[in-house]
């Protein structure tokens, strides 16, 4: 299957997993590419992030899905003006809890403007980042 394909699984499947009382939430994606990174990201790597936010409940979801690069250590969304962490988004690649908690106003800034923040991918070899990539936002 690939990638295409998968992403699309993903969002479908991101979809179907809302609770029903998910009114308010919103889909954000990334497709995260090393491109985003150069020079320094893995030059094979490739994947897509979905990270669901749900302000009335100060949650953030993730399912993100990777190829073309080791084992993920850590994910995180960052704000893009001076690359700060302000989501953890770890269990989503190591098997972890696939959501956190979040401040409201935080996943509001994020939901507004999504093109300000980015998903970066992290492992041992990159650990600045083997791909990374800018939301973009999917209302429901």
């Amino acid at each position: 299957m690939n990638l295409a394909t998968r992403a699309a699984a993903a969002f479908g499947a991101a979809l179907l997993l809302l609770p029903a009382s998910s009114a308010g939430a919103l889909l954000v994606s990334a497709t995260v590419l090393h491109a985003s990174l150069a020079p320094s990201g893995d030059a094979d790597g490739s994947g897509m992030a979905m990270v669901t936010l749900r302000p009335a409940v100060s949650r953030v979801c993730a399912t993100i899905s990777w190829s073309g690069i080791d084992k993920p250590s850590a994910a995180h969304i960052h704000r893009r003006s001076d690359g700060q962490v302000v989501v953890d988004l770890t269990g989503s690649v190591t098997g972890g809890a696939k959501c956190t908690n979040a401040s409201r106003r935080l996943i509001r800034r994020i939901a507004d403007q999504p093109g300000r923040y980015y998903v970066n991918v992290h492992n041992r070899t990159y650990p600045a980042g083997a791909v990374q990539g800018s939301l973009g936002a999917h209302h429901m």
